[in-house]
């Protein structure tokens, strides 16, 4: 079965465990590997999810942490976990209240897509 994952947040953490699932055992009953796609570029490592944040935060400035969870259907915790995440590594930054305010991008565009 894969490895428990350990989520800093911020004071807090979180543990996901996984159970096994149909298929996820090849026929010889080792798990198969898995990878999680990356970019890097500049030092900075951007994952699938990092990247769909990014690109809201860049069509939508306005989105409210609640807004963004609504529109990938995520919980509301892992669109916090994503950015607060972004925001350690100094490449957005929210401006204003948490209602009337706006993210602001602290890189450019090609820094996080490819």
């Amino acid at each position: 079965m894969p490895e428990p994952d350990f989520i800093d947040l911020d004071g807090n953490f979180r543990v996901n465990m996984y159970r096994q699932r149909e298929g996820m055992f090849g026929s010889d009953g080792v798990a198969a590997q898995t990878t999680q796609s990356s970019t890097q570029k500049d030092g900075l490592c951007f994952t699938h999810e990092d990247k769909a944040i990014l690109a809201l935060v860049y069509n939508q400035s306005e989105m409210t942490q609640k807004e963004l969870a609504l529109e990938w259907g995520w919980m509301i915790d892992r669109v916090e976990y994503y950015l607060n995440k972004i925001k350690k590594q100094q490449i957005i930054r929210r401006v204003g209240s948490s209602r009337n305010g706006h993210w602001e991008l602290l890189i450019e565009e090609e820094g996080w897509q490819s």
